[in-house]
């Protein structure tokens, strides 16, 4: 599913509001008992299957905790399995673990080619456990990896776990998972500058254990696309929030993604969503950003996140600029590496050599 000529979309079902955790840095503060009903997801998926826009349909079933919900998962998913649809589609989910035991683990490896899960993991035991609510030791690690190998895990830093960043991106490893998501907390002031050491230090010993370790897939956090930032700069959104993806909550509203819901925001702080163009692109800049960081290229920032922290969708946290510049630091040393041992020269590999050389002059001053 990653041809890029196919239009693919993005379908997030909301199950419930609920969850059986009380995570640390959890931003869904506004929940209420609504579940969805069978019903509403059916006609809502029916709209994408068979919708002329688009080729295929990730839809990802959210909360919460989505197996709060797994009698609806299992009658809806099979129901959809039983139908003809126009569009190619796949039901994917993100957990916390804690539930995937007895007939939801059966039901799942049944049909774990047509059904992908993410778990969410925050690293070893220790640290999950503090960003986690204590959950390390109800999930069945091994069977995500079993059923799942190629999947990806989820991990989160926290100001309280940070410290350790190096040994639990480690451990995952260790488990034979790549790791996609590595993100600092959102909704945290991340300006002391205390972390901006701690973050040096764990990743100057991450980037040492990639280059000695090359099979291994580095985490994105050292792993950026610094070529992108000698390119000519653009003004370009992100990712497909309000285009090519939408969030849908119990009562059936559409939200432009997961994180611009009532979980997460008042009805105030929501009454832009049905007057904003999510396809212009200006509404989406940090002029600031824009004019003067050399980085801005390659910082991937939420929208949703941006409204958190900020209040606008548009508006970057600057809490994380200097563990951004770390970052890219070490994604330059990484880059250098990979072009010593690889020399044979492209057009992105010349951008990438002109990227770390100004990376090494601005940022490599701690």
């Amino acid at each position: 599913m990653n041809n890029p000529a196919v239009k693919k979309f993005n379908l997030s079902i909301i199950l419930t509001h609920q969850c059986n955790l009380r995570c640390y840095y959890c931003y869904e503060s506004i929940k209420n008992n609504q579940a969805i009903s069978i019903d509403v997801a059916k006609n809502i998926i029916c709209k994408y299957l068979n919708s002329e826009e688009y080729d295929e349909v990730e839809i990802d079933f959210f909360g919460g905790e989505p197996f709060l919900e797994f009698q609806k998962i299992k009658e809806i998913c099979e129901w959809v399995w039983s139908q003809q649809w126009k569009n190619n589609f796949l039901f994917f989910t993100t957990t916390n673990g804690t539930l995937v035991h007895g007939k939801i683990k059966e039901w799942l490896r049944r049909y774990k080619n047509r059904f992908w899960v993410s778990v969410s993991l925050d690293g070893e035991r220790q640290s999950h456990n503090i960003n986690r609510n204590n959950s390390f030791d109800f999930i069945d690690i091994s069977f995500f990896y079993e059923c799942w190998p190629s999947q990806t895990v989820k991990m989160t830093i926290s100001k309280e776990t940070v410290n350790n960043l190096y040994n639990n991106i480690t451990y995952l490893h260790s488990l034979g998972f790549k790791i996609t998501g590595t993100n600092f907390a959102e909704g945290f002031d991340w300006e002391d500058t205390k972390f901006k050491k701690v973050v040096f230090e764990q990743l100057e010993k991450l980037c040492k254990y990639y280059i000695d370790n090359p099979d291994i897939e580095p985490v994105p956090l050292i792993n950026m696309s610094i070529f992108k930032c000698e390119k000519e700069k653009r003004k370009t959104k992100i990712c497909g929030c309000g285009e090519l993806m939408a969030a849908y909550e119990p009562d059936g509203r559409k939200y432009p993604c997961t994180f611009f819901t009532p979980m997460t925001f008042n009805k105030e702080q929501l009454s832009f969503v049905d007057k904003i163009d999510w396809s212009d692109a200006e509404n989406f800049i940090d002029e600031d950003c824009f004019n003067s960081c050399y980085l801005e290229p390659v910082c991937n920032c939420c929208y949703g996140a941006n409204l958190l922290r900020n209040g606008k969708i548009n508006i970057r946290d600057k809490s994380k600029c200097e563990l951004m510049k770390v970052r890219a630091v070490f994604s330059a040393a990484l880059a250098a590496h990979k072009l010593i041992q690889n020399p044979v020269d492209n057009y992105e590999k010349s951008l990438t050599a002109k990227a770390i050389q100004k990376i090494n002059i601005l940022y490599n001053t701690l």
